[in-house]
């Protein structure tokens, strides 16, 4: 967290898109718990179940992984994996098997959900579906997505192909196409969706990956077949090419009256838009919403945590008056309590974890 290659406009979009899930997943929630909530207006829901602001945000972390981590695999084979693994281990499970326990708690505890050690040592690894086991949380499906990135950069790393923009113009553009493909004549019905849209999430991470290659150097030039050209022109063609699956989607949910294609198309173009537009145009370097991308991941984590304790109190203990106000109540107070929560997290638990990560790898 304390890299010089950071920027403080990335850490920024991150917050953006942690608020951006805690909206959705507060509103759809909340919006239900009295008539007097939906009396008072629900446009807060409406807009954020639209506009699926929650896969937008997921769309915004996805981008900034592939920006961030293609350039965090570097060096010697050997001291560079052991580098990039232990630095991803520490990183990621400390907080996320804190997010474990809590989950336990509020969202299963709380409501009388049995479980057993089987969830528990499955959902340890971070790939419960894995061996057949739900998700404490039902957002740990990103993090699937977010190992199996790791892995594919890890094995082009080995392979010496990790910087090369072409390799990752390729891969991008290849799972991009793999995935309209695939959704066309050859997915079942019956996989689970955290895996039927990963082919698309790994092409937006790979495709951030090269936008960072053309960011550190907007007048590199790659060679392509014996002839030089501007990397940027590749970078408009890649992003065109990831735009395709999410605009395919739009088409065909207006033409077929899908309320789902329209929501997934719309959201996959909103949160391209948004990383393209937050890294390039509308830099947000204010302190704040910087330091809130700092502890992100948290505030990814365990806002569910707070959600659902707060819904479980208003429906079990609370008096009726506290479940009378506007939407906009609820979800402000589950952003605060959650920003208060992470923060505890990320200075009990994360950051000790990746200040010990760099010392080890020094």
């Amino acid at each position: 967290m304390n890299n010089a290659n950071r920027f403080s406009h990335i850490d920024s979009l991150r917050g953006i898109a942690a608020l951006l899930v805690i909206w959705l997943h507060v509103s759809e929630v909340f919006v239900h718990v009295s008539p007097e909530i939906l009396a008072q207006g629900s446009a807060l829901y409406d807009v954020a179940k639209a506009f699926d602001v929650g896969r937008i945000g997921v769309v915004v972390f996805f981008a900034i992984s592939g920006f961030v981590i293609c350039r965090s695999l570097n060096g010697d084979i050997i001291e560079g994996s052991k580098k990039f693994l232990i630095r991803r281990l520490l990183r990621l499970y400390p907080a996320f098997w804190v997010s474990i326990v809590l989950g336990l708690f509020s969202l299963w505890w709380l409501f009388d959900k049995p479980f057993s050690w089987n969830i528990i040592a499955a959902n340890i690894t971070m790939l419960p579906e894995l061996s057949g086991e739900p998700p404490i949380i039902g957002l740990y499906w990103t993090l699937e997505t977010e190992l199996a990135f790791y892995l594919l950069c890890w094995l082009l790393f080995v392979n010496r192909n990790l910087n090369n923009p072409l390799i990752l113009f390729s891969i991008s553009t290849f799972l991009a196409f793999f995935f309209i493909v695939a959704k066309l004549y050859f997915m079942s019905p019956e996989l689970r969706s955290s895996l039927k849209v990963m082919p698309y999430n790994l092409a937006i991470m790979f495709w951030g990956g090269f936008f960072r290659y053309w960011y550190d150097d907007k007048k590199a030039l790659i060679v392509l077949a014996t002839r030089k050209i501007q990397l940027q022109w590749l970078l408009y063609l890649l992003t065109m090419i990831v735009f395709i699956p999410a605009v395919a989607a739009l088409i065909k949910g207006n033409l077929e009256q899908n309320d789902t294609l329209i929501r997934l198309g719309i959201s996959y173009i909103m949160g391209l838009a948004v990383f393209i537009s937050g890294g390039l145009v509308f830099k947000i370097k204010n302190r704040f919403m910087a330091w809130t991308g700092t502890i992100s991941y948290s505030l990814y984590l365990v806002h569910p945590v707070i959600l659902y304790s707060l819904f479980w109190y208003l429906k079990n203990k609370a008096p009726y008056w506290l479940m009378t106000f506007h939407l906009s109540v609820y979800i402000g107070f589950t952003m605060v309590f959650t920003i208060v929560l992470s923060a505890i997290i990320y200075y009990a638990v994360e950051k000790p974890a990746i200040d010990f990560a760099h010392k080890l790898t020094r």
